[in-house]
């Protein structure tokens, strides 16, 4: 019996899903198109769709794009929406392999930015290369993917990632009147080498901020920093992003095992994001594989910026789902699952300096204010996970949205998370020590 199937998050009934993709609403349904592949264990990528309306319950759309032309025949990459005059106007990578003996990163490969259009959000009615290869900038590897599109103050604007031929990173700017006709307009770079890649770009303003999220590949990690092979953060903009706007220091957006490619939209004021809760090219393995699919979203969060950090919580909608009450106080340190439940949101309010947090047979949360962290390690089902380090010296407040296989941990009011999947092999007890109170949530889903 597979008891890993999540109760909340949105994952494949089969096959292998990664970054999400085309996040929008449109004709009165949330839309979610996701980088699929009929295998579990991945293969040529296609879109998947999902669509809802309240962003807990999704419908199965049909496959909305196929790697079925030349410019997209090794795969349809990640890509972006714009609503536009009432039609879903989709911006995404064609992915092209030449026929050689080619390294595919400084030859042989085509990464096409395709126009494509929907009136009605499920079929796409047309598709067109607007941007090839030589229509990027000079110096550039084959490496150009994952264009996110957005209007502001009367044009569009695209933002793509890519790797320099000198294997440095970086995001390139372009702006459009027409969604058609795309012109280069600036390069976010460093000075210093933050990895050779950075991919999966999303530029957007919050709070009067401008906020450029990325994921660099390649960078040298440490205990508390990019301690995944890959890592997925932001940077805060100063200035103009069009003109004379330059990047500054690089902030990590979640630091447990799997979380990457998010990807933000904005619907009634809100700006929310979802993540893939996976992590390419990882060490570490999920065992679902044997039951024929592969991989989750995130939570969707809402996003707030203040005091110069990019916040991180859970929807509200999830609020609606909350049963069940179990709080935690001096007398009560210990739930005991029943009736096979998986799901959970667990908020705590912490008074001390120290506490453990135990989930099921599997994971464990340990913070030590004197030593300056919250550890997330595994007691067992890592399958290949280990540890990951938040560095912190105060703890006032955590939120765990806990599912059958995954836990996101929102540290003090979503300053910083950490997205971890987990594999139990029992469901029985979620255990708290330390002085701490809280209460736990059963979801009804």
């Amino acid at each position: 019996m597979n008891n890993w199937r999540q109760k909340y998050h949105i994952e494949p009934k089969s096959g292998w899903l990664n970054d999400p993709n085309g996040l929008c609403f449109f004709k009165g349904y949330y839309h979610v198109f996701y980088q699929y592949a009929y295998e579990p264990t991945g293969g040529n990528k296609y879109w998947a769709h999902l669509k809802s309306k309240d962003l807990i319950n999704w419908e199965e759309a049909p496959i909305f794009l196929s790697p079925e032309y030349d410019y997209n025949k090794n795969g349809a990459y990640s890509g972006s929406a714009i609503i536009k005059d009432d039609i879903m106007h989709i911006f995404y990578t064609g992915n092209v392999k030449k026929d050689g003996d080619f390294d595919y990163i400084y030859e042989g490969r085509e990464n096409n930015t395709v126009h494509v259009t929907s009136k009605d959000g499920i079929n796409a009615d047309s598709g067109k290369v607007v941007m090839y290869n030589k229509d990027y900038p000079e110096g550039l590897s084959c490496h150009v993917r994952d264009p996110k599109v957005f209007e502001y103050e009367g044009k569009y604007y695209m933002v793509i990632g890519a790797r320099t031929m000198e294997d440095k990173g970086e995001v390139l700017v372009f702006e459009s009147e027409d969604l058609d006709n795309w012109k280069h307009i600036r390069t976010f770079e460093t000075m210093a080498r933050i990895g050779y890649m950075w991919e999966c770009p999303d530029l957007f303003e919050i709070n009067g901020q401008w906020i450029l999220m990325a994921c660099p590949q390649g960078l040298e990690g440490g205990k508390y920093e990019f301690q995944n092979i890959y890592s997925c953060g932001y940077f805060i903009i100063e200035g103009d992003f069009r003109t004379n706007g330059f990047i500054t220091e690089y902030k990590e957006a979640d630091f447990g095992f799997d979380f990457y490619a998010p990807q933000t939209f904005v619907h009634d004021g809100r700006r929310l994001l979802l993540g893939w809760m996976g992590m390419p090219d990882a060490s570490y393995t999920n065992p679902t594989i044997e039951y024929g699919y592969q991989h989750c979203m995130s939570v969707f969060r809402e996003l707030d910026f203040a005091n110069n950090t990019l916040y991180m919580k859970p929807v509200k909608e999830f609020e609606h789902l909350r049963k069940e009450l179990f709080e935690y106080d001096e007398e009560n340190t210990s739930y005991k699952v029943l009736d096979d439940k998986r799901a959970f949101d667990l908020e705590l309010q912490n008074f001390g300096d120290r506490f453990e947090i135990e989930i099921f047979d599997t994971l464990k949360l340990d913070f030590d204010a004197g030593r300056g962290d919250l550890e997330l390690s595994f007691i067992a089902n890592g399958y290949g996970r280990e540890k990951r380090f938040l560095r912190t010296k105060s703890i006032e407040n955590l939120r765990l949205m806990i599912d059958a296989s995954s836990v996101e941990i929102f540290v003090n009011d979503g300053k910083q998370v950490m997205s971890t999947r987990m594999y139990p092999s029992e469901y029985k007890e979620i255990k708290v020590s330390g002085n701490i109170r809280g209460m736990l949530y059963s979801l009804d889903i």
